[in-house]
């Protein structure tokens, strides 16, 4: 499923990220080559980290 539509991200893509190390929002864009434009898809991937690694910490954003 698409999770970022501005840079064609999907929720596969967000998975291996995660699994490559990224345990932020940024550094899942870093890790996929790819920067936040309207920032809509954070709360997914924020979910996706979390489902992910299994943690309940605050994951933040930055532009």
């Amino acid at each position: 499923m698409y999770i970022c539509l501005c840079n064609g991200l999907t929720d596969r893509d967000i998975k291996s990220a995660v699994a490559s190390g990224a345990q932020r929002i940024a550094n899942v864009y870093e890790t996929l080559g790819a920067a936040p434009q309207c920032a809509k898809c954070t709360t997914n991937i924020r979910d996706i980290i979390r489902e992910t690694s299994g943690s309940s910490a605050p994951i933040t954003v930055r532009r």
